[in-house]
């Protein structure tokens, strides 16, 4: 990710998808789904990275790695008309959206938004509650991954740890 100067105190205002630091774990996948957006969770079903999308138990890739050269009117999203492969941030630092209007705080554990019982724009946001409430009023189990919160970047972004 490109600064405008050469010297880096602290962690720049970036949006979702960003690695932070060198060291990590990333994989690159051929088989994708389209419509994958950087910054978000996604999970692996049969060879193929998909969209978090409200199944039971989804297996959790990992973190959607924003790509440099991606077009802008793509608006993060990844397309199979314009790119051939997704990376994703399976350990280390990345920056991450979460669920809008949260109070997180440094350490809590991760989650990932699944609410089983509706679409909803926020499938694959990351939250630090362990369960949601459906239609209905009842508890939905979220994805739990193996990380924590570490740093807010703005209301929308936070850096989390993937161990």
């Amino acid at each position: 990710m490109a600064f405008a100067s050469g010297i880096q105190t602290e962690i720049g205002t970036v949006g979702s998808g960003e690695i932070i630091g060198n060291v990590g774990v990333v994989s690159s996948y051929n088989s994708f789904e389209e419509g994958l957006k950087a910054g978000l969770f996604s999970k692996y079903n049969d060879g193929v990275v998909e969209l978090i999308d409200g199944e039971a138990d989804p297996i959790i890739a990992g973190v959607v790695k924003r790509e440099v050269s991606s077009a802008l009117e793509d608006a993060g999203t990844f397309k199979t008309d314009n790119t051939i492969m997704v990376d994703v941030v399976e350990n280390g630092l990345v920056t991450v959206e979460i669920v809008s209007g949260l109070t997180i705080n440094k350490f809590e554990p991760v989650y990932v938004y699944n609410n089983t019982d509706t679409a909803t724009e926020d499938w694959g946001k990351a939250t630090n509650h362990s369960t949601d409430k459906d239609s209905g009023d009842n508890d939905v189990a979220n994805a739990v991954v193996d990380g924590y919160f570490y740093k807010e970047i703005n209301p929308t972004t936070w850096v989390i740890r993937l161990k």
